[in-house]
């Protein structure tokens, strides 16, 4: 019988607290029988407050930005939050006591549950410098007690976002349930409980075919902005940086991505990519 490590311990543990929120709302669900219907009336706005809150968002982006020398870009993808689920809490990682010695750490994830229709996604982290510092990534599956991936990824040389593909270790994601995974920066390897931890949340979701037929004609630009309508958030922000690796000098691109995570409340991250667009 496989017996788990301190550190396999630990992530359970971590995973397990933040994923009690989810498993409260489930559980509601499971005792009324009209609980999903009644949860979805009750978060939806009316169309008028959508329309405020839609307005007051790109506003806020745009003026966000714009103080840092960077104009509204041509085409602007608008994040729509799923109406399901709650918060997940997103986790990013300070510098916990160590002063400024080490980088900070951030998954870049929504507060709630992200939602993807890829089997095998992409996912993106931020590192506001250089480290030579072990990195490790971590996913763990919704009340399993084995990591699906637990793994050492390189150091990155310099700041900026970086990809983790869950192509590249043979794993797929489950449909319907809901995954946390980590980032963590191990200061001290005899005291793992001083790791700088950033974390995030996603669950893969089924394909629909009006999503399908509206991507079939979509270039890389077009298909961000559809699957961030649609509240796709991980194959949002990949379209967008696909583009962008293929494109590293187009400051109109990186402006996107910076618009995008504002959006969600990543606002250093969207800062430092203003920056870097404005370099270009």
């Amino acid at each position: 019988m496989r017996t788990l490590t301190g550190r396999q311990w630990h992530m359970v543990i971590i995973g397990l607290a933040l994923l009690i929120p989810l498993s409260s709302v489930a559980a509601e669900k499971k005792a009324d029988g009209t609980g999903q219907k009644t949860t979805i009336q009750q978060k939806a706005p009316t169309s008028v407050n959508k329309g405020n809150e839609k307005h007051e968002q790109k506003s806020r982006c745009k003026e966000s930005l714009q103080n840092n020398g960077l104009s509204k870009p041509r085409r602007v993808p608008v994040y729509r939050p799923p109406l399901r689920g709650a918060p997940a809490g997103r986790v990013a990682g300070g510098t916990r006591g160590f002063g400024k010695k080490f980088p900070c750490l951030c998954t870049l994830v929504p507060e709630h549950v992200g939602l993807t229709v890829s089997e095998q996604p992409c996912l993106y982290y931020f590192l506001s410098s250089e480290t030579n510092l072990p990195l490790e990534f971590t996913i763990l599956e919704q009340r399993a007690v084995y990591p699906l991936v637990e793994t050492r990824i390189q150091s990155p040389s310099t700041a900026g976002i970086y990809a983790i593909r869950l192509a590249d270790y043979g794993k797929r994601l489950k449909q319907g349930i809901q995954y946390k995974w980590f980032v963590a920066l191990v200061p001290d390897e005899e005291h793992r409980s001083k790791d700088i931890l950033a974390a995030g949340a996603i669950e893969l979701v089924a394909f629909q075919n009006d999503l399908k037929e509206r991507l079939k004609k979509a270039g890389g630009l077009e298909a961000a902005c559809i699957y961030a309508e649609k509240g796709i958030w991980y194959d949002a922000l990949a379209c967008l940086s696909d583009e962008i690796e293929k494109n590293p000098g187009d400051a109109d691109l990186i402006q996107q991505r910076a618009f995008l995570l504002e959006q969600v409340g990543l606002s250093e991250v969207a800062l430092y990519e203003s920056q870097r667009g404005t370099n270009n």
